[in-house]
């Protein structure tokens, strides 16, 4: 099964109404308490009092159009026990073709059997598990405000084996927050992944952000994250592991994506457009829609707009956002929006298979 349709890339990039990568954060109930986390607030305001019902979410799915990259995210979305159902609306009404999931793999019995039920219900190229790794014992415990965290990791990777075996369009991947509180271990971290998660399909490093639970966690170098994410790189290449979701184009994309992050650390601005709120969008769990993660700029509320999110982005407000993203060459370290605004821009595409050439 091929991970990249262009057809249907092409067709819906072309006719799509609503954004085709979707950033859905199904809960604000959360079982960590990282001194990473940029939403920390609202998990512990809210605990999942006002999230969106399986009966909205169905209203949101069936009202969204053509959806290629849909990320649940959190909080910890297996606190919910429907999360298998919200893929699944996804699956049939969008059309979506890839499902990214992260966790804080705290629950691994349910995690294997939520992965296996969507495995199951959906029609997809891929869905990625990223397991959340931080660092290795109780440095990785400590941060993410959880004792037994880092063993929990490891049983969950082990319960997903079988599942990588059986399904072909399952991968799993570790990913880790880069911060001051791991900087100085991150490459050991990052032996031991190779050592002890053999089968992961990826190992991705992604940069603290946003208004971190202890803002201290923020004070990182350009240089610091250039040296490890060298590192990685090297070790991705001397091992010259085949992942079954990752060709050569996708690894030149994250090889510009980190480029772009590093020189954005720098204090320089993204050499590309931002298109957060244009291909890029997130829904939070109470029905607050936003062009990114990083932007404090709500859009408006799905619940206020009949459950439609065209009519969101045809606001005055969501117009306005949108320009002044452009205009101001809007630029940060969040990885999603430079991922997408990479992929859904094919102004970017002579550019990327330069490099393809050059690796």
């Amino acid at each position: 099964m091929p991970l990249f349709n262009w057809f249907h890339i092409g067709s819906n990039y072309l006719f799509s109404k609503n954004p085709l990568y979707l950033i859905f954060q199904i809960t604000s109930r959360c079982n960590s308490r990282c001194l990473t986390c940029f939403n920390w607030k609202i998990l512990d305001e809210e605990k999942g009092r006002n999230d969106l019902s399986l009966d909205e979410i169905e209203k949101i799915s069936e009202n969204y159009g053509p959806l290629l990259q849909l990320t649940i995210g959190g909080g910890e979305p297996f606190l919910r026990d429907d999360i298998d159902e919200i893929c699944f609306l996804f699956s049939k009404n969008n059309s979506v073709q890839h499902i990214t999931i992260p966790t804080n793999a705290l629950l691994p019995e349910k995690v294997a059997e939520k992965i296996e039920s969507i495995l199951k219900k959906c029609h997809l190229n891929y869905l990625r598990l990223g397991i959340s790794l931080d660092a290795i014992g109780e440095r990785h415990d400590r941060i993410r405000g959880v004792v037994g965290n880092y063993e929990k990791a490891k049983e969950t990777y082990r319960h997903l084996l079988p599942l990588k075996e059986k399904y072909e369009n399952f991968g799993i991947e570790v990913s880790s927050v880069f911060s001051a509180l791991n900087k100085e271990i991150m490459k050991e971290t990052i032996d031991i992944v190779k050592e002890e998660f053999t089968e992961i399909d990826k190992h991705a490093v992604v940069v603290v952000r946003g208004d971190a639970r202890n803002p201290e966690t923020k004070e990182i170098t350009a240089d610091e994250y250039a040296d490890v994410i060298g590192y990685l790189y090297k070790r991705e290449e001397a091992e010259k592991r085949k992942s079954r979701f990752i060709p050569d184009f996708f690894k030149t994309i994250f090889k510009i994506n980190t480029d772009i992050v590093y020189k954005n650390l720098k204090g320089e601005k993204w050499p590309i457009r931002c298109l957060a709120g244009k291909r890029l969008i997130i829904i939070k769990s109470d029905g607050e829609v936003l062009p990114c993660e990083i932007l404090d700029e709500v859009l408006g509320n799905l619940r206020d707009n009949d459950y439609q999110m065209d009519r969101i982005l045809n606001t005055d407000k969501a117009k306005r956002v949108i320009k002044k993203i452009k205009e101001t060459q809007c630029s940060c370290t969040f990885e999603c929006a430079v991922h997408a605004s990479l992929i859904f821009n094919f102004n970017n595409y002579p550019h990327i298979f330069k490099e393809m050439l050059k690796q």
